[in-house]
Order: structure tokens, then sequence, then C-alpha cells
């Protein structure tokens, strides 16, 4: 019985060294949702932070990652793991500048809060980005190919029951009329677990860096090479399309919550928890639907839910009386979706990486996703400042529009590098969005015949 759990099958499929990875991963995940989590967008909200400027706090992260571009040589040399633990050492160390907001709010005002709070956002995004270009490249050591679909599925799984979890003490904590004070607690929070999170890394296997002498010029070579592999640049450039049709939605679902449907922190948190949950207890499906059927068939159909749901999120009226309970079944369709999307994209990026030049392919992976994901959100955030309801508008339909198109082309460029489509599966399903979306909702449920 026990077997049939979601998480503990994975992780028995596991290794130890991936197992001792996921260690390291909870501290991890329970520091990222309590400093660049939901809480981030309601805290700056709740110090009259003008949707634009949202939009830049939320672009720091993917923008920073830009970084890994001039730190591959760092990596290369010294090692994922030293880096890494150096670097997430700093990032909770200059994380601490929030607490430096209520003296700032007193002397200056309000707005000298906002600026804290973007320091200290910014500060940590830059020092995570200059390690995380190790990530890539140390998950691909420990973890063999033959596990990533397990290991993917295992860490998804484990992020959401820790959301549940964390997003459960988040609503606790933000209940009533929240100040800026139990933001702050939360902030602290995530620092904690972020020091204990270094402590776990050091434990996990691997990570050393090179062994004969990396020159910049060794470092340029690698990404030449990985230029020159066409079908992994091809890839990359769709898989970063697609997430930015994810991001429309992402950059504007919790503000319309808010400010939109009037819905207070406290729910909005509840409903984080229960997308996290169901993203927990689906997400080994479409692991399962991914390692039978190929990743482009999973990543087609996960990014046409999402789309459909995303158009979904226009029947959300302000004042309406169906708005209210409609909002969290929709919250959790986007988030299922979305989250199955991420997991086989990525099981797909490590399957066209070549072992010799890890840091290469990570590194462009990373550059190309990153910028689309850190442009989107400035752009979301522009355009519901100056278009209000029609903004979020445009963002849903953005997010519809062009996750449909995407899903196309995740056939067109996925299936001659991962695993040939079916022809009987090619057309019909993109000529029938409602049979995409009803498979799609089959193999969320676990009734697909994958999950047999």
């Amino acid at each position: 019985m026990w077997r049939r759990i979601p998480i503990l099958s994975g992780l028995q499929e596991l290794d130890p060294a991936p197992r001792r990875f996921l260690l390291f991963i909870v501290f991890n995940v329970v520091s990222w949702q309590c400093i660049i989590g939901p809480p981030l967008v309601l805290f700056a909200r709740k110090i009259d932070m003008p949707p634009s400027w949202v939009g830049f706090l939320i672009s720091f992260t993917p923008l920073s990652m830009l970084l890994v571009v001039i730190t591959g040589l760092l990596v290369t040399r010294f090692g994922p793991k030293r880096v890494m633990f150096i670097t997430w050492t700093l990032r909770n160390l200059v994380a601490c500048l929030v607490f430096a907001m209520p003296w700032a709010m007193a002397r200056w005002g309000v707005a000298a809060g906002g600026y804290v709070l973007m320091g200290a956002t910014f500060g940590f995004c830059l020092m995570r980005a200059v390690g995380a270009g190790g990530w890539f490249p140390w998950l691909h050591e420990v973890v063999p190919e033959a596990q990533r679909g397990a290991y993917f599925s295992s860490e998804a799984a484990i992020a959401q029951l820790l959301g549940v979890i964390v997003a459960i003490f988040q609503a606790w904590v933000l209940r009533g009329d929240p100040g800026p004070d139990r933001f702050i607690a939360i902030y602290a929070a995530g620092i904690a677990a972020g020091f204990f999170s270094t402590f776990w890394m050091y434990r996990v296997p691997g990570g050393r860096g090179a062994a004969e002498r990396v020159t910049i010029r060794s470092d340029m070579a690698s990404y030449r090479r990985t230029l020159g592999d066409r079908a992994f640049v091809l890839f990359v450039l769709v898989a970063s399309l697609c997430f930015s049709t994810t991001s429309w939605l992402g950059t504007a679902a919790v503000l319309y919550l808010r400010d939109a449907l009037g819905l207070s922190s406290r729910t909005i948190m509840i409903i984080t928890a229960l997308c996290s949950l169901c993203i927990m207890m689906t997400i080994r499906h479409w692991a399962r639907f991914a390692e039978r059927n190929g990743s482009a068939q999973a990543m087609c159909l996960s990014l046409a839910g999402h789309a459909a749901v995303s158009a979904a999120f226009l029947l959300l009226w302000p004042g309406a009386a169906w708005s209210t309970w409609l909002a969290a079944p929709l919250m959790v369709g986007a988030s299922v979706f979305g989250a199955a999307f991420w997991m086989t994209t990525h099981r797909a990026m490590l399957s066209l990486v070549r072992a010799s030049d890890r840091v290469g392919y990570s590194n462009l992976w990373t550059v190309g996703t990153s910028l689309m994901l850190g442009l989107t959100p400035i752009t979301a955030g522009f355009v519901i400042d100056h278009g209000g309801l029609w903004g979020f508008r445009t963002c849903f339909l953005s997010a519809s529009i062009g996750g449909l198109f995407c899903a196309w082309l995740c056939l067109r460029v996925a299936e001659g590098s991962i695993r040939p489509i079916p022809a009987q599966h090619r057309v019909p399903l993109f000529l029938r969005p409602a049979a995409m979306l009803g498979r799609g909702v089959r193999i969320t449920i676990g009734l697909d015949e994958s999950n047999r």
C-alpha cells in the first residue's frame, strides 16, 4: 500500500546520491517559498508597491540568472559544490537586509520600505545566480539518466508537500489584516531555512571541480560546441517561449486575486496550499506518461491544459458571486498543468545534454529560459499598471493563445530529438482541443493507460 503513495514510490526508485540531493532541496524549498514565493507579491502590494514595480520584483530571479554565462568557469574550476555553498551562504546574509525595513519606513516613509525590499530581494537573487550555474551540472552528475523521470517527479512532489505545509503556516501568520512585521517574520523563517540548506548541501556527494586546468578559452570552446548543437538550441528557443506564456498567467494570477477579486492574503495562501497539494498527488502520473510516450506529448498536453485554464480566468468577473468559488479550481488547474510542463520540459532538456559539456549546455538553457521568464513579468506588470482590468485580461489571453501555439511547437521540435510521436496522435489531438484537454485531465487524475 505504501508503495502507491506518489512520493514514496518515486523515492524507492532512486539511488542514495539523488536522495541526498533531495534532502538539500527540502530546506531550500522552504527558504524559497518564504523569500521569493507568493508572500513576496502580497508584501509588495501591502506597502503600496505599484504592479509595474511588482513585475520588476518578480523578474529579479530569472534575469539575475543571466550571470551564469560568466560564472561557468568558476563552476568548472572549483566545482558546483564549493561554488554553490559559498553563494548560498552569501544570499542568506544579503537577505537579512529586509530586517532594516521597519527602520527605513519609520525614517523615510513607506516608499523607503519598498526600496529596501527590492534591494534585499535583488541581492538574494544575485548571489543565488552566481552559484546556480552549478545546479544542473551537479544534478546531471548524481542522477543517472534512467532515474531522471522518477527524480524530477519526486522532487516536484516533495516541493509541493512542503509548499502545502509552508503555505498553511503563511496563511496562519497572515490571518486578519497583517502588517509588514508579519511578512518580515515569514522572511526570517526563509532565511533560517536557507542556512540549514547549506548544511545539507555539503553532505551531497560529487560536485568536484575539474582535475585539469580550466581556462577561459576551454570554457568558451564548451559554449561553441553547445551552440553548434542545433537541435538543442532550437529546443531552448521553443522552451523559452513556452515558459513565457506560462509566466503571463503566473505574474497576473495572485495580483488578480488580491486586487480585482478582493481576496485576503490568508485566502490566497490557502489556495496556494491547495495547489501544492494537488501537484503533489498528480505529478507522478505525468512522469509515467512522459516515460512511456516521450516528453514531446507530455509537454504538448500539459501546456495545452495550462492554456485552456488561462482562458477560463476570463470568467472571473470582479463582484460576481461565482468568481470567489471558481478562483480556487482555476488556480489548481493552472498549477497542476504548469508543474507538469515544467517537469517534463526539464526531463527533455537533460536528455539532450552531452556529458562532456554539461556546464555549457546547462548555462545556455538557463540564459534562454531566464531571459523570457524575466522579461515577461516586467511586460505584464506594465500592461496591468496601465490597462487595469483589461490589462489582466490581456495577460490571460496571452497565456491562452500563446500556450496553444507553443503546445503545437513542442510536438514539432521535441518529437525528432526525444522520441517519435505515433502518427495517430499528431494531427487529431491538436485539431481537437477538447480531446487534448480531456486526455490531459485523464493523465492528471491517473486514468490514462500509462499509469496502469
